[in-house]
């Protein structure tokens, strides 16, 4: 059994920006058109394809839903969502995505919907990646950039490093909230 990489988001929003952001209705996976492509990058069972199935709405009204419900499951290990006004920055940790690509895209197709709302631009950016285990395989890495986002090869240096630090301070919180 693999382990289940780490996912880390950043993105740039003003206030009004990060409260659209967290009313607005989830993106839908059918939104983005680049999902097979990030799938064939990958070695997978089965037929390397992009299930249907998966392809559907989200059952959730809101983004504040489904990041309330990620924070609800204990698996995950994701400390609370860090919004600093002062900087308009957007941080979200999960110390426990999954492994499995299918429930990466449904991770991050609700993510993929704040570049509709962050700072034209901004060198925003999601990364999912083998933090806990090895820190080296990057299953995902995504630009957020003049409303859109997309997935590209190679994360640089300094993402990945800040990704780092910041799952190192989630981990550190869970450790302490835990004893």
């Amino acid at each position: 059994m693999s382990e289940p990489a780490s996912l880390y988001a950043r993105f740039t929003l003003s206030h009004e920006q990060y409260e659209a952001f967290m009313n607005s209705t989830p993106a839908r996976p059918a939104s983005f058109g680049d999902w097979q492509s990030w799938f064939d990058r990958h070695p997978m069972a089965g037929d390397n394809r992009v299930p249907a199935a998966i392809l559907g709405d989200l059952d959730a009204a809101r983004v504040a839903e489904v990041i309330k419900a990620w924070r609800e499951d204990d698996w995950t290990g994701m400390p609370p969502v860090e919004y600093d006004e002062i900087k308009r920055t957007l941080r979200i940790a999960m110390l426990q995505a999954s492994e499995n690509f299918h429930e990466m895209l449904r991770l991050l197709t609700p993510l993929r919907g704040a570049s509709a709302y962050n700072d034209p631009g901004a060198d925003d950016f999601i990364v999912i990646f083998d933090f806990l285990w090895d820190g080296g395989d990057i299953s995902a890495y995504l630009q957020l950039r003049d409303g859109d986002s997309r997935f590209v090869e190679g994360c640089p240096p300094a993402h990945l490093q800040e990704a780092g630090g910041y799952l190192r301070e989630a981990l550190n919180y869970m450790r302490d909230r835990t004893g």
